[in-house]
């Protein structure tokens, strides 16, 4: 929104400065394990800021991810979330456990996820984007051909492609359901 048609809207009559997030779902994989979300789509007026209200059950994890376009700040409000964050610098993994009232800066671009350490957690991601975009790792596997990995790791394509056939859709919140994985691993009965 440029700063004009901002502030035309802050002077417009039927201004609106307050939304209801539970409106507005990203994504549920269950009613422990679900992300709402708010941004410029949702509250048109909203300028340079976005955010996602994140649910957790214990070992469930936002899959590993980056956003091209937004840093991050995350704040705990209830339960621990385990921060993993890739620097891009000194290639190592930074890693921070988030309790109530604590935060964790994720720099724009930098690769990333989080694991809830305890039912029930709850945080909130924070954005400098109205629009932020977001690049799941589930996508790449997904998208990028088997050959892709062969002709550049290595890695045999057809045993790659076998191994992340299972991957047929965005992931965001994993891991999948138990009986889902016993499906996709052939082990059906055997429990």
């Amino acid at each position: 929104m440029s700063s004009n048609s901002a502030m035309d809207a802050l002077n417009s009559p039927s201004l609106n400065l307050s939304f209801d997030l539970r409106t507005s779902l990203l994504f549920q994989q269950n009613a422990q394990n679900f992300i709402l979300q708010q941004f410029a789509k949702q509250l048109p007026v909203m300028q340079n800021l976005g955010l996602l209200d994140v649910y957790l059950s214990k070992g469930h994890s936002v899959e590993a991810h980056w956003h091209p376009n937004a840093s991050e700040l995350q704040y705990v409000v209830q339960g621990e979330v385990a921060v993993s964050i890739l620097n891009p610098f000194s290639r190592q993994i930074l890693s921070y456990r988030v309790k109530p009232a604590q935060t964790a800066y994720i720099p724009m671009g930098w690769w990333h996820w989080q694991t809830a350490t305890m039912d029930n957690t709850h945080f909130v991601a924070v954005f400098d984007n109205n629009a932020a975009q977001i690049v799941f790792g589930s996508d790449i596997l997904r998208k990028t051909p088997p050959e892709v990995f062969q002709m550049i790791y290595g890695v045999n394509a057809a045993q790659l492609a076998d191994v992340l056939k299972p991957i047929d859709q965005t992931v965001v919140i994993g891991p999948p359901d138990s009986r889902d994985i016993q499906l996709r691993i052939g082990m059906q009965g055997r429990y």
